[in-house]
C-alpha cells in the first residue's frame, strides 16, 4: 500500500489547485478522481457522443423532485473541462461580511491575493468584444446584440473575463477543449503537478475516507479506499483533502462515515435559472464564437444575467415549444441570441443519502426565488426587444411567446412556480461550510473539517452563503489559500 503526504480528492478547479499548490511545496501528493482522464485531442463536436462522457452522471443529475437539472463535471479537470471558463471575482464587499455573520472569517486581503496569483497562472484576460471587420473573433455577435440591448435601455454591461489562450472562437466550450485553448485544470494544474511528482489515478469508483479515533478523542483521517478497474485498492497519506465539489464532497464525507455533529451536507444552495431566446430579424450565426461572453452588472444582486448560446443539442433543450412549433423554431437556429438569467437560492437544501446510500439533492427554487427569476425574465425580454428581437422565447413548460413589452402580464400569470420553468445550475454551493462553531459548519476557518486533525474540505461545498456569481475563481482561491493550511498540518 502506498503512502503519500497527502491525497486531494477530486481534480476540478479545487482538487487541482490543491494538488498543484501542494506538490510545489514540496509534498508527495496522490490526486484521486472518479472520472475518466482524457485526452484533449480526442474530443469531438458531437454533444451525444461528449455528455455522457465528460458530464457526471451523463448530463442527467437532478434534484430528487427532478425539477432543477445540476450541470458538473466528470473528468479529470471536474467542471474546468466542461465550463465556459469564465472568471469572475467574488464581490467580497458584499459576500464576506454575509460569510463572517455565518461564523466564516476569512481574510480578504488573502482572497485578493490568490485570485491575482492565479490569474497570472490561468492567463485571465478580458474576453474581446466583437468585431465585424476582425474574422478572428473570440466571442459571437451574441455579445454585440447584447450590449447594444443594454446600452439603449441605459443599463450598464460588460465583457466578462476568461482563462482561455489563443481562443479559436469554435463555441464547443461546454464540451471539452479540443484545441487546448481553454487553460482547465486537465490541461494546467493537473499536469504541472504531475511534473512536479503527484500521481494522478482516473476511475475510481466507490472511494472512502478511512479514520480513526485517537487516544484524546481526536480524529484522523489515515487514507482513502476505492476500486479501479474492478480491483479493489487503498492508499494511505499523512493529510486528506476533499475536493469532490458541491454535492459529490458531502456525498464522500456521509458515504464515508463522517456527518460532523450531524452539519455535512447541510446549507447546500446553488446559482441556478433559466435560459432565454431572442429571435432576431436577421441571421446571426451565434453559435461562431464564444458564447458567454457579457454580464449585465446594474441590476439587483440577487439576479445575474448573462449572455450565453448552446449548440443545437442543448439549445432545443431549453427553446420552448412542442412537435411542429419547436421544429420551425429550430430551423430558425441561426437567428437567435441566447442569453440566462440566474438567483440564487439560500443556504437551506440539503445533500442526504437514500437507505441504499444514494445521492439524494434536495433544493427548492421558492416563490421569492420565481418572483426575482421573473423579474430578470422581464429585463432579459426589454433588453432584446430594444437591441431588435422579433420575438422572446423564456424557457418554460407552457407555452408562453413573448413578442411585445405588452405580453409580460403573460409571464406572470403562467408562472406560478418551479415546475413552470425548464431550471437549471452549474453552479452548485453549500453543504460543507466555513464555521468556526462546530454546531453550525462543517469545516473550521483553517478549512480542516471539525474534530479532526488532517481532514481538509477545498470547494464550492465551503460556501456558507451564495456568491451570486460563476464559481471557478473563488473556488480556486479559496482552495490557493487552503493548501498552505494543510501543508502545515
Amino acid at each position: 500500500m502506498n503512502h503519500y503526504d497527502a491525497i486531494v480528492i477530486g481534480s476540478g478547479a479545487g482538487g487541482g489547485v490543491m494538488a498543484y499548490r501542494l506538490s510545489e511545496m514540496g509534498l508527495r501528493v496522490l490526486v484521486a478522481e472518479r472520472g475518466r482522464h482524457e485526452d484533449p485531442t480526442s474530443f469531438t463536436h458531437d454533444e451525444l457522443a461528449m455528455i455522457p462522457r465528460l458530464y457526471k452522471h451523463g448530463g442527467l443529475q437532478t434534484t430528487a423532485d427532478n425539477d432543477v437539472a445540476i450541470m458538473q463535471g466528470c473528468t479529470v479537470g471536474g467542471s474546468t473541462v466542461i465550463n465556459n471558463a469564465i472568471w469572475l471575482r467574488a464581490n467580497l464587499a458584499r459576500v464576506l461580511p454575509a460569510w463572517n455573520a455565518a461564523g466564516a472569517n476569512l481574510d480578504r486581503t488573502e482572497i485578493e491575493a490568490a485570485y491575482h496569483q492565479l490569474e497570472q497562472l490561468l492567463h485571465v484576460t478580458p474576453i474581446a468584444p466583437y468585431d465585424p471587420a476582425n474574422p478572428a473573433n473570440e466571442s459571437s455577435s451574441g455579445a454585440k446584440t447584447f450590449l447594444d440591448g443594454a446600452a439603449a435601455l441605459g443599463m450598464k454591461a460588460q465583457m466578462l473575463k476568461h482563462n482561455r489562450k489563443g481562443c479559436i472562437g469554435c463555441g464547443w466550450c461546454n464540451y471539452g477543449c479540443r484545441y487546448n485553448r481553454k487553460l482547465s485544470m486537465l490541461v494546467t494544474t493537473i499536469p504541472w503537478a504531475q511534473q512536479l511528482g503527484a500521481t494522478v489515478l482516473d476511475s475510481c469508483q466507490n472511494l472512502t475516507i478511512r479514520w480513526k479515533k485517537e487516544g484524546d478523542g481526536k480524529l484522523r483521517a489515515e487514507g482513502i479506499e476505492f476500486t479501479r478497474h474492478g480491483k479493489p485498492q487503498a492508499a494511505t497519506a499523512d493529510r486528506v483533502v476533499v475536493s469532490a465539489g458541491a454535492i459529490g464532497s458531502s456525498a464522500l464525507l456521509l458515504q464515508s462515515g463522517i456527518a460532523a455533529n450531524g452539519q455535512v451536507g447541510k446549507r447546500f444552495h446553488a446559482l441556478g435559472g433559466v435560459l432565454v431566446a431572442a429571435q432576431m430579424p436577421y441571421i446571426a450565426n451565434n453559435f461562431d464564437g464564444i458564447g458567454l461572453t457579457t454580464l449585465l452588472d446594474d441590476n439587483n444582486p440577487e439576479i445575474v444575467i448573462e449572455s450565453f448560446f448552446a449548440p443545437p443539442g442543448a439549445f432545443s433543450i431549453t427553446l420552448p415549444g412542442w412537435f411542429a412549433t419547436h421544429i420551425e423554431r429550430m430551423e430558425q437556429y441561426r437567428y437567435f441570441a441566447q442569453a440566462g438569467v440566474m438567483v440564487p437560492t439560500p443556504p437551506n437544501g440539503s445533500i442526504t443519502l437514500d437507505k441504499k446510500g444514494n445521492v439524494k439533492i434536495n433544493l427548492k427554487f421558492t416563490n421569492d426565488r420565481i418572483s426575482l427569476m421573473k423579474q430578470g425574465i422581464r429585463t432579459l425580454a426589454e433588453l432584446y426587444f430594444a437591441a431588435g428581437a422579433v420575438a422572446v422565447f423564456p424557457g418554460t413548460f407552457r407555452h408562453l411567446d413573448l413578442y411585445h413589452p405588452n405580453d409580460f402580464a403573460r409571464l406572470d400569470r403562467l408562472v406560478q412556480g418551479a415546475d413552470d420553468l425548464i431550471l437549471g445550475s452549474a453552479h452548485p454551493q453549500g453543504g460543507n461550510n466555513i464555521s468556526r462553531d462546530p454546531a453550525a459548519g462543517v469545516v473550521d476557518e483553517s478549512f480542516c473539517v471539525h474534530g479532526f486533525r488532517n481532514l481538509f474540505v477545498a470547494d464550492a461545498s465551503l460556501f456558507p452563503t451564495n456568491i451570486a456569481a460563476n464559481c471557478q475563481a473563488t473556488v480556486m482561491a479559496l482552495s490557493w489559500m487552503a493548501a498552505k493550511r494543510v501543508a502545515q498540518a
